[in-house]
């Protein structure tokens, strides 16, 4: 059960969602016409990336005791969103075609399509990149393509191709278009570190189907894999933001998920850290049903939940999570020097080198690591050695 929550913050947690069913209608009309603090609704729905749901379940209720000027805001905020969508959509379709013509396999991963998947809108989620899974035979012809097509990358072909695509999960590439950012993230792999990862991929593009979007004929995971993957995303980032956890409530209710082969699945590669907790997460938030295949779930110690978040004097150890969802401690230490050693693209920005110096990244790297953790971890003792001196005050 979750424990006793701010009306604002169960009013979030009502309306964050793609369906609302008689009796939580009720209580959220209930909650409405008590003395909400619409700011601080806001406030939350924006930092969990929940605002165009808010919308329309708000708009379900026809807007029933919502203050005008909240209303005016939230529509001006969704048809701004809904509007980056719709271009995001396009580029797309784009970047879907042009893999396509060149005969590469993609399946497009969350963003505007997942939104229209569960939703039946892409304006319903709040989408900041375009993420797209291609082959790892074909990542670097792709990452060629896109390039070629408009986008730049902060690390040369050669880095990419000797060290980053042996040590990351995904190619960050961006362009600019009339005045808008496109960000997209080319991934290959899905469980990055794991033993496991290159007979999951088999796996996961075996039971891959053609399927159209925007008119362009791509692939989509199946349903098994679709829970797997946000189930992975979620924990990658410890269930931090309430957008995903309210994609994965809505894709138990909708997609027909064969939760015996989902067990299978998280047994045979490794997931049973991620995709049963995934679940008690859904279940304690949204009261997502678990299926009998799934007895006794809990959720890991230390993981705040909604509406509560990562307290800023754990801050600096919370990458370290990532390596607890690993099984074997060989898959733990090659993270551990990957994640120290590996350039990623806040690197690039913090040190701009020229092409000829990327080895230096992997010096740089731990520098850079290594005083922003000590700042974080100073911080945190001085937080921890102020609130004390409070209690024997």
């Amino acid at each position: 059960m979750l424990p006793a929550l701010f009306a604002e913050d169960e009013l979030c947690l009502l309306l964050a969602r793609g369906r609302l069913p008689p009796d939580l209608r009720a209580r959220a009309l209930e909650l409405i016409v008590g003395q909400i603090q619409w700011d601080a609704l806001w406030r939350q729905a924006e930092e969990h990336q929940v605002l165009p749901l808010i919308h329309r379940s708000l708009k379900t209720l026809e807007f029933q005791g919502v203050p005008g000027e909240v209303r005016a805001r939230l529509t001006a905020d969704f048809r701004q969103n809904a509007v980056r969508n719709m271009l995001f959509a396009a580029e797309l379709e784009r970047l879907l075609r042009l893999l396509g013509e060149a005969g590469i396999r993609v399946i497009p991963l969350k963003g505007v399509t997942l939104a229209e998947s569960l939703y039946g809108d892409p304006a319903m989620r709040v989408c900041s990149d375009i993420d797209i899974l291609v082959p790892s035979s074909d990542a670097l012809r792709a990452r060629s393509l896109i390039l070629a097509a408009g986008y730049r990358s902060p690390f040369t072909d050669d880095f990419f191709a000797r060290h980053q695509f042996h040590t990351s999960a995904d190619c960050p590439l961006l362009a600019e278009r009339g005045g808008l950012s496109y960000f997209v993230e080319l991934h290959w792999t899905l469980l990055q570190h794991s033993s496991k990862d290159a007979e999951a991929m088999q796996d996961l593009w075996s039971q891959a189907q053609p399927r159209d979007y925007y008119g362009v004929q791509a692939y989509s995971l199946s349903a098994e894999w679709q829970f797997i993957f946000l189930a992975y995303h979620a924990a990658y980032h410890k269930w931090q933001i309430l957008k995903w956890i309210a994609d994965l409530n809505d894709l138990c209710a909708s997609a027909p998920i064969d939760w015996p082969l989902v067990r299978e699945k998280a047994a045979r590669f490794d997931l049973e850290f991620i995709v049963g907790p995934t679940l008690a997460v859904c279940s304690r938030l949204f009261g997502t049903p678990v299926p009998a295949d799934f007895p006794a779930l809990t959720i890991p110690a230390g993981v705040p939940l909604f509406p509560n978040s990562l307290d800023p004097a754990k801050a600096w150890n919370a990458p370290l999570f990532q390596a607890k969802l690993l099984k074997r401690p060989s898959e733990k230490l090659r993270w551990f020097f990957e994640m120290l050693f590996v350039a990623r693209m806040s690197d690039r920005m913090a040190f701009n080198l020229p092409p000829s110096l990327d080895f230096l990244y992997f010096l740089l790297r731990p520098l850079r690591l290594a005083r922003k953790w000590a700042r974080l971890f100073l911080s945190a003792g001085h937080n921890r050695l102020r609130k004390w001196l409070k209690t024997i005050n």
